[in-house]
């Protein structure tokens, strides 16, 4: 490009000028500039108040269009009518446009929007004392079925333009960009681009120009602080070890091959632990399915499902909602509750007095019924309030139409809260005949049931006074808990 032409008080050409202009003349205009702009789409003008003297300044400015050799530029009347609007009397012209070529457009580059950072890289920092926590990376691979992910944006097509010589103004062919649908994404055009979504819950991974998700989430190696915390919405496979104060949550299964030092665990499906649990009271252990581990040690553990487990559970809080099954092993030390009853190979041991073994008993039953309860509460209350309103609109006897309507539409309401709160006990009663219905409130010991051991089944308790080192089944007779030999009629379900 070359440089911008200007024509000013300093640097008046010399050329073909009209007879009526002297040169005398054209320097009376003080701060007088024309020039061709950088990007040489128009000729602009500076000058003083141009109603002073319209016809010296038109003279000069035609003159000045052949100096910048301008090939088509207004005559002189087209001229007369610009100024004439440019401004108001005594101000001073700045940059006003006297020709005007036509702009490019720009082309625009295909590109990717994506729905949120997925691959943002290192970790959240605390806003009031500024410490990193390296458990949590800032990158959210986690994805939902049906999520958009990713668009793709097609590219646009510039538009050339025309400079004040004539001359066209090029523009560069837009880049584009390609982006593959690897497994488990669909893809949708959809103005002007086209929209990648996940098709199952997963974790958005981008590899080659290719995305995709994978719906279990392999981590090849050890949960530590070079992971970060694992949070995924579908199923995660360890190949290590998850470590101390890491915390690993999925809406599906988690497997371990290695095991679990004291972390957090919350899992929407079953948690399977190749290797052991070790826990403390600091950290829990949280699963909607079944728990599958060698060992479980000081651990604090609420499962949704079966418990099953094949050496021992020591010194632990565990509760499940299904069976505890440490058939080939024992329980000692802490408290194992379970709603569908307990199978443990040894229960206590000669040195751990603190076993407490709670079989038919839904732990989570208290906390249902309180909800319910708090329900009604709140629905009572209301209930009150509107009976209130109720009473003094019945003992108005010159209500308005407006005010009878509603009048009424409160009964109706009061009418409804009613039947929610009678809904409400209903649902009481069901968890509670429920519950009773699917406890199963026995304990199988297949080998050893050692002194010491405190044991409830539903609501009665006993302590096992001497160890008896032969199978037994703990269950209740007549409101009373019986330790009776296993033997025809006695024997656990295989």
């Amino acid at each position: 490009m070359t440089d911008t032409k200007i024509l000013g008080d300093q640097d008046q050409a010399t050329g073909e000028i009209d007879d009526c202009t002297t040169t005398e003349d054209l320097h009376e205009l003080p701060d007088y500039q024309l020039r061709v702009s950088q990007d040489r789409v128009c000729v602009e003008l500076d000058c003083p108040d141009p109603h002073s003297d319209v016809e010296t300044l038109i003279s000069r400015i035609l003159a000045d269009f052949k100096l910048l050799e301008i090939p088509e530029y207004p005559d002189a009347e087209i001229l007369e009518n610009i100024l004439a609007t440019s401004c108001k009397p005594g101000e001073f012209l700045r940059d006003h446009v006297i020709i005007m070529g036509q702009k490019s457009i720009p082309q625009v580059d295909g590109r990717l929007e994506w729905s949120q950072d997925y691959f943002a890289e290192g970790w959240t920092v605390d806003e009031e004392t500024g410490n990193i926590d390296f458990w949590s990376k800032l990158e959210k691979r986690s994805v939902k079925e049906d999520e958009l992910m990713v668009r793709l944006h097609h590219p646009i097509e510039g538009t050339a333009g025309l400079n004040v010589f004539g001359a066209e103004i090029p523009v560069a062919k837009p880049n584009k960009l390609k982006l593959r649908s690897g497994k488990n994404v669909r893809m949708a055009e959809e103005d002007g681009g086209i929209s990648y979504y996940a098709t199952c819950n997963g974790r958005v991974r981008l590899a080659d120009g290719t995305v995709a998700v994978d719906d279990v989430y392999v981590i090849k190696g050890n949960v530590s602080l070079e992971t970060g915390n694992i949070i995924h919405t579908g199923a995660v496979m360890i190949q290590g070890d998850v470590g101390t104060g890491a915390t690993v949550e999925a809406d599906g299964d988690i497997m371990v091959k290695g095991m679990l030092e004291p972390c957090h665990i919350k899992c929407g499906g079953s948690l399977t632990v190749a290797g052991g649990i070790v826990g403390d009271e600091n950290h829990t252990i949280e699963l909607a399915g079944d728990l599958i581990a060698k060992y479980v040690s000081e651990a604090m553990v609420e499962v949704g499902g079966n418990v099953v487990v094949g050496n021992e559970i020591a010194h632990s809080q565990v509760s499940c909602l299904g069976q505890v099954d440490v058939s080939n092993g024992r329980i000692a030390g802490g408290t194992t509750l379970a709603k569908a009853g307990i199978r443990v190979g040894e229960a206590g041991s000669s040195g751990a007095t603190d076993t407490k073994l709670v079989a038919g008993v839904d732990y989570t039953l208290k906390q249902k019924i309180r909800m319910h309860n708090d329900k009604i509460l709140n629905l009572e209350e209301a209930q009150d309030k509107i009976g209130n309103a109720i009473k003094i609109g019945e003992r108005n006897p010159n209500l308005t139409p407006d005010e009878t309507k509603t009048l009424q539409e409160l009964k109706k309401k009061n009418i409804h809260i009613a039947q929610t709160i009678a809904d409400e006990h209903l649902l009481i009663q069901k968890l509670k005949v429920d519950a009773i219905n699917t406890c199963v409130a026995e304990v199988y010991v297949l080998k050893e049931l050692w002194s010491g051991t405190k044991i409830t089944l539903g609501n009665v308790n006993t302590v096992v006074r001497s160890s008896i080192l032969k199978p037994r089944i703990v269950s209740l007779r007549e409101k009373k808990i019986k330790i009776l030999p296993l033997g025809d009629g006695n024997m656990p379900e295989e």
